[in-house]
């Protein structure tokens, strides 16, 4: 596995860090798409929510990103983020966990396995991107090692709104 190199004054950011082993996270299939429509996407469609799945397991079969899903104990299905590498770039998007579940970790352990892909597959960066009408999102990012990058109005399904997109450096020659 590719490892990352640090000054020993330097703090790892905590997105760099494994996910506990004791959460549940896989890679996404085809036969999860009605739980993650259930679960975690209920404001979209099921014909979306397949047509995201199958980008991120196509992705997957490519090298070029992957789709996880966070289940509980119980194999509940009950978050969903997805890697998507470009060019210069990875970019992580469709980070969701299940209301009832928020504050549990989830989302943080998604990422941590988002990149820790990233890392493997030798990335360079990895952007995210949030709506500032969400400053939960924008503080679990930031609190994790992601950094203000820039600023654009985007239409997110309610009109153009501010996004925030926010960036961690993985090349650390």
């Amino acid at each position: 596995m590719a490892q990352l190199n640090f000054d020993s004054g330097e703090k790892v950011p905590l997105a760099l860090l494994q996910p506990p082993k004791s959460m549940r996270l896989r890679p996404v299939t085809m036969s999860d798409v009605e739980v993650v429509l259930r679960s975690c996407l209920t404001d979209r469609t099921l014909n979306s929510v397949r047509l995201l799945l199958e980008r991120a397991t196509r992705l997957y079969e490519q090298g070029r990103g992957i789709g996880v899903v966070a289940e509980t104990a119980d194999k509940r299905v009950i978050g969903y983020g997805q890697l998507t590498i470009w060019s210069a770039c990875g970019e992580i998007s469709d980070l969701t966990v299940a209301e009832a579940e928020r504050g549990r970790g989830y989302g943080t352990g998604i990422i941590q396995r988002l990149v820790q892909t990233a890392v493997e597959r030798r990335v360079k960066c990895i952007e995210i991107g949030a709506a500032l009408s969400n400053p939960r999102a924008v503080a679990l990012y930031r609190r994790l090692g992601f950094r203000d990058e820039r600023q654009l109005f985007l239409n997110l399904g309610s009109g153009n709104e501010p996004v925030i997109y926010l960036r961690l450096d993985l090349d650390r020659r």
